[in-house]
Parts: structure tokens; sequence; C-alpha cells
């Protein structure tokens, strides 16, 4: 599932392939993935800038920004000639004969129009992206609220662009079970959750953007019942938190 890293770098392609490019048409393929505003209205613009919200990737075409939620299975295609992919659901064709394609196996993306960024984030509530705030504003979001730390970490409505795998992984990092509860959290560890998020998402970024997969000591890569921890040597355990299947080490996370 595309999460926040995955996101900068569709929003890096788009920049790459799109900006600066005039459209002459959408074509919806499937009408599933299709928001409520026409996506017709495109026509004749020119994408000027990008912007990237948690999960959410905004493009600017004047008064209207292009907004798209890549759900479990979203991803971008550029091409010229020859058929679209597989499982493309919306096509923009621009100008000069190129093509971007979104496509979503799983159907559970969503490609729409917003006035704004900053109007989508008001009209859904979302929380700050984590790599935009500071240690304060970090804390004033997570504190007083009830609930299992990773539960917190999932809520779009609190922090926007940390998703299963990431907070796992952060979680890893700073040796905190997925399932204390929030306010048990002293400051000291708050901090190192707020460093640790910031250096998974910043660090994913780098790999993926290099093509290059995780390396041996991320939890990432011990995801199964029994491994072993790279970190301590402890055992991996699997649980459920927030209905989200969850590993973490049972030594050194307490």
């Amino acid at each position: 599932m595309p999460e926040l890293p995955e996101v900068e770098i569709y929003k890096r392609f788009f920049e790459r392939h799109a900006l600066g490019q005039t459209v002459t048409r959408v074509r919806v393929l499937d009408a599933r993935i299709a928001g409520t505003r026409k996506l017709s209205q495109l026509a004749g613009r020119e994408f000027r800038r990008v912007r990237r919200h948690g999960k959410h990737l905004f493009a600017d075409a004047g008064d209207l920004w292009l907004h798209i939620h890549f759900g479990m299975s979203g991803d971008l295609a550029y091409y010229r000639d020859g058929d679209p992919p597989r499982f493309a659901r919306l096509i923009i064709d621009f100008e000069g004969g190129e093509h971007l394609a979104y496509e979503d196996m799983r159907l559970f993306g969503i490609v729409d129009l917003t006035p704004s960024p900053e109007a989508y984030v008001r009209e859904h509530d979302l929380g700050p992206d984590p790599l935009e705030i500071d240690l304060r504003r970090f804390r004033e979001r997570i504190a007083g609220r009830r609930g299992r730390i990773k539960a917190l970490l999932l809520s779009q409505n609190v922090i926007a662009g940390v998703g299963n795998l990431y907070a796992d992984e952060a979680l890893f990092r700073s040796g905190l079970r997925p399932d204390r509860p929030s306010v048990r959290l002293t400051a000291d560890e708050v901090k190192t959750l707020f460093t640790k998020i910031r250096g998974v998402l910043r660090e994913t970024i780098a790999f993926k953007s290099r093509g290059e997969t995780y390396p041996a000591r991320f939890l990432i890569q011990h995801r199964e019942e029994g491994d072993r921890c790279p970190k301590c040597g402890g055992t991996i355990r699997r649980t459920v938190v927030a209905g989200r299947t969850t590993y973490f080490c049972a030594r050194h996370q307490t």
C-alpha cells in the first residue's frame, strides 16, 4: 500500500513528466476511481507545481488542483506510444502526444479535483504531514489522546502519511511496543518516536529514489512470526493493533 515515501516518489515522477504540459483530454476508463468533480475541467490547463500532504498528491492546474489518493495499489505510468498499462483507470493526454496514466488494480484509489490542498486537508480533517512539523507540534498532536500508540500513528486525523509498514518500523527503532498506551509514553520516548518516524520516512524515500530495496537492518525485512530481530536478536512476534497486522520484537520493544 502506498504510504508517504511512495507518494513522495510519485510526486517526483509527476514533476519530472507532467509539469509544464498542457492537458488536451482526460479519459476516465473506470468511473469507480473518479471523484465528484468533472475531470474534463483539466482540458486546456497546464500543470504548474506538485505538492504532497501525507499520502495525498496534489497538482496545481490554475484555480483547480488535481487530487490523487493511491489507495492500496495505485501507481502512475508515463508513455507516448503503444497501449496503456493493463490496469490504467484514467489517462491524461498531453498536447505533445504523451500520456500520464493512473493505474489501480484493486480500485481503492481516487482521482478528483479540489480548490486547493489546504481546502482538502480542512474538509477531511487531516493531521499535519510528519515531515512538515516540529517536535512541539508532534507532542501537541498526541498529548491527551487515549489508545495504543500504533493506533494513533495510523490515524490520519492525528498525523497524515504514516501507514502500517512505517509505523511498525518507527516503533521498532524507538523500542516501543505497538500496543503501549500512548498516555504512558515519557517525554523522552515521545521525542525518540518523533525522531525515528522522520528518520524512517526520509531514509525510505532516499532508498526508493535510488531504486534500492530495504536493508537487512529494517524490521520490514523480518516481518514474519518467529524471525530474529536484526537489532537485538530477540524474537519477532505478530499481533493485531487497530485491525492491522503488526510485527514487533518481543525483547527490546517494551
